[in-house]
């Protein structure tokens, strides 16, 4: 049987540590750190460039970056306009523009670009806010949960979909909303900000690692040799 397709980030330290980002899989990478706007970006650069796919980028937080992504791609030795193209971002600014492009055009968008990577990005966002009925909210929710699960399984997608941490006593609303989420990824991480540094959980595996994410403009000797020891 041939195995799935996969991508990961090319940071030597954290892929043992994440593990392979697998085709069919959805998983869910939660916190407040810009360092995941950065993963999600290598994430997408890979998916081009050794996967030769497409990537769909649904945006629910206006959270992507194209200068980060072209800069983390010269950094990878690649020519900017050679990625940014094949990473086809749809934005939502409203909880109605994040269900209907979920749950009524996202299908239409993986028929015509056939991509290997769906990302999800800051998909709790726009359902809290209040101006959508709490009723209302979840329901649409649960309608962009199942979509996002049926495409990434009928289709053998690489589904990354990402929500931000509660820093306060979450409300009613905000937990209704987790359970929703709750049974959607086969693979979390969490990502905490520390003093220095980031620490990351995969939950799934039950670990944790302490990392210190630097510059886009600088390099560790780590990347250099191609490996190093993982704290924890």
């Amino acid at each position: 049987m041939p195995s799935r397709a996969s991508i990961s980030t090319g940071l030597p330290r954290l892929d043992p540590f994440l593990g392979a980002f697998k085709a069919g899989t959805v998983s869910m990478i939660e916190g407040n750190h810009p360092f995941i706007f950065e993963l999600l970006s290598l994430l997408a650069i890979n998916a081009v460039t050794h996967l030769g796919k497409r990537v769909v980028y649904v945006d629910g937080g206006n959270s992507i970056d194209p200068y980060l992504i072209a800069t983390l791609a010269k950094r990878s030795g690649l020519k900017p306009a050679a990625v940014l193209p094949q990473i086809l971002v749809a934005r939502a600014f409203t909880a109605y523009q994040l269900d209907t492009i979920i749950s009524d055009r996202l299908d239409a968008v993986l028929d015509q670009a056939e991509p290997g990577l769906l990302v999800v990005a800051r998909i709790t966002d726009l359902f809290m806010d209040r101006a959508v009925a709490e009723k209302e909210a979840l329901a649409r929710l649960r309608r962009c949960v199942a979509r996002i699960e049926t495409s990434t399984l009928d289709r053998q997608l690489i589904t990354v979909v990402t929500k931000r941490r509660r820093t306060r006593t979450p409300s009613s609303r905000a937990l209704a909303v987790d359970e929703v989420l709750a049974k959607l990824p086969e693979e979390q991480i969490s990502i905490e900000r520390r003093k220095k540094g980031v620490r990351l959980r995969q939950h799934t595996r039950g670990i944790l690692m302490d990392y210190v994410p630097l510059s886009i403009y600088q390099t560790t000797l780590d990347e250099f040799i191609g490996g190093g020891k993982q704290n924890g």
